[in-house]
């Protein structure tokens, strides 16, 4: 199930948008396929299935995100964003939050993906942040609620939930 899916070299505007996915076994509050939207105050949320998914960017999607809240709940896995692929969305002001799932991820990168995130709030109980494969994520003026696993991070002004700051490699 998809809230809201875009798809195929679109890049519409997103603004004042509530996206919901519920009860299928793969859920995404937006996916993104090949598509860099522009996401402005946009609630994102997936729950009830095996695969939850609050925002989903996949084959090179590069959205513009401010003040996006994407939240996954329960499953198997749950990614709050997960950034698949080789997309590189900027990512200013967002609350990513991911609970309640085997796999809970606040930000998940795979597969040659970049993230520049930006004064947001990112939360996992697996993971705040996961760079898996060759990814890689710059992070500046964040809170992270959870450990970030992998490798390719930049980090600036960087903290945990507790204010204690972090270093350049967010540990």
């Amino acid at each position: 199930n998809r809230g809201v899916y875009n798809e195929s070299s679109s890049s519409p505007t997103m603004t004042n948008v509530t996206a919901t996915a519920t009860g299928g076994t793969e859920n995404r509050g937006v996916y993104n396929s090949s598509s860099s939207p522009t996401m402005n105050n946009v609630t994102a949320t997936a729950t009830g299935g095996t695969e939850n998914h609050g925002v989903y960017n996949d084959s090179s999607s590069s959205p513009t995100m401010t003040n996006v809240t994407a939240t996954a709940t329960g499953g198997t896995f749950s990614h709050g964003v997960i950034n698949y692929s080789s997309s590189s969305p900027s990512m200013n002001n967002v609350t990513a939050t991911a609970t309640g799932g085997t796999n809970s991820y606040g930000v998940y990168n795979n597969s040659l993906s970049s993230p520049s995130i930006r004064n947001s709030s990112i939360t996992g109980s697996t993971n705040s942040i996961r760079n898996s494969g060759t990814s890689s994520a710059q992070v500046a003026d964040t809170a992270l609620g959870g450990v970030v696993t992998g490798t390719g991070f930049t980090c600036l002004g960087v903290y945990t939930t507790a204010f204690v700051a972090l270093s350049g490699g967010c540990l």
